[in-house]
């Protein structure tokens, strides 16, 4: 693993989240979705720095409300690795401090749209969309949105159940709207967007001037849009979404991602705002009492 730790820090990204401790994050008291109160998932607000809160209102609170329609029969599937299926707590407690990494970088240096991003398939980009989301969508007031971008094969919509259901290639066709494709379970905090059904090529609609006018609108009403994306190093789809898109974050597996895919990665997505890596699927050791280290 020494070589797979050298290419990160040779890839001098924004920074890499690692298993240090960072406190629960709270947000301003902002609604910009009426209706969505966090799946009725209610958590006590830590205590924060007053220049804090204004900075994160200014860097996330839309302007707009807005009411999307809730997708009944949606229900994650009960296998996936996600926080309400039972996940080890140590694992839920290491998205809840990248999700704190992420708000103090949004606070730095405001976004709202995030390419999830690997360098080839089975990292844990579709894992870590979702978890990060539900997390995030457990802090008050904070709207997230997961979306599925991989357009030609994604899988998000069929954990969901919903992968016949128009999705993203019908909003960038403009065979539907934001009320058509945005969904919520009622047993879920998180909103969600399937990949589509659209006729037209993966190709031409990533190449089109309304993906970005798209993930412009959808960013008015969320606090933060998380959008899962096919590998960098297989097709060109990861880095046309992100040049519509704020923000990237890096996926990375634990002795499957190796030095020169990661570097051909790190090359291919110099152009954008890389937020920093996740190490994933890293071995369990003994951290104290309480916690088991995930990565």
């Amino acid at each position: 693993m020494s070589r797979f730790y050298q290419a990160l820090r040779e890839a001098s990204l924004a920074g890499t989240f690692g298993p240090e401790q960072i406190p629960q994050s709270s947000r301003p008291a902002v609604d910009p979705l009426a209706g969505s109160n966090a799946g009725g998932i209610h958590h006590a607000p830590l205590p924060a720095h007053a220049r804090l809160e204004e900075e994160l209102a200014a860097a996330t609170a839309p302007p707009q409300r807005g009411l999307f329609r809730t997708s009944t029969k949606a229900k994650l599937d009960q296998h996936a690795r996600v926080i309400p299926n039972g996940v080890d707590q140590a694992v839920v407690e290491h998205y809840r401090r990248l999700r704190t990494k992420l708000i103090q970088q949004q606070t730095a240096k405001p976004f709202r749209s995030v390419v999830v991003t690997s360098a080839s398939l089975q990292e844990g980009k579709t894992v870590t969309v979702l978890n990060l989301g539900l997390s995030c969508a457990m802090v008050p007031d904070f709207k997230v949105l997961v979306v599925d971008g991989d357009i030609r094969r994604g899988s998000l919509g069929k954990w969901f159940g919903v992968d016949d259901n128009r999705g993203l290639s019908n909003l960038i066709d403009g065979s539907a709207g934001l009320d058509e494709v945005i969904l919520k379970a009622d047993d879920l905090p998180v909103h969600f967007m399937a990949r589509g059904n659209s006729p037209v090529s993966a190709a031409e609609l990533l190449n089109s001037p309304h993906l970005g006018n798209c993930i412009q609108k959808i960013s008015e009403y969320f606090s933060m849009v998380l959008i899962d994306s096919p590998p960098v190093n297989l097709v060109t789809d990861a880095q046309l979404l992100a040049g519509s898109c704020d923000a990237v974050l890096l996926v990375v597996r634990a002795f499957v991602s190796t030095r020169k895919a990661l570097e051909r990665t790190v090359q291919d997505l110099q152009a954008f705002r890389v937020l920093g890596t996740v190490l994933n699927c890293g071995t369990h050791t003994q951290k104290d009492g309480r916690y088991r280290g995930y990565y």
